[in-house]
């Protein structure tokens, strides 16, 4: 179970706690927890804004509280380009680029 206090998210029928720089995962509140690697987490929890976690780690201070934490920059650029995710600011670009034949469709 993680420690408390924890940052704790419900999303699709699961609970989800960031605690101790780790993941875990539980159908209940009170647990089981299960550890989890960054790479199993899914995409929404990962997007909620700084400002929702209850306990951000110390450094997460210096970021803008509007934006998801910097999870390449905790988890390294392999898990990002796994998980292609954005780097800050790349989301304001893509939404600039809807409707006009941008973001979508880029060949592999």
């Amino acid at each position: 179970m993680p420690a408390a206090p924890a940052n704790i998210f419900f999303y699709s029928g699961q609970y989800w706690a960031f605690a101790n720089g780790g993941w875990h995962v539980s159908v209940g509140y009170n647990g089981p927890w299960i550890v989890v690697g960054p790479q199993f987490v899914p995409r929404p929890i990962l997007l909620v804004p700084v400002n929702y976690y209850r306990v951000p780690p110390g450094h997460w201070k210096q970021w803008a509280k509007h934006q998801p934490p910097r999870w390449g920059d905790e988890w390294g650029r392999e898990w990002s380009e796994k998980r292609e995710w954005k780097a800050r600011g790349d989301e304001r670009e893509e939404e600039r680029g809807k409707g006009h034949g941008h973001g979508h469709g880029r060949g592999k």
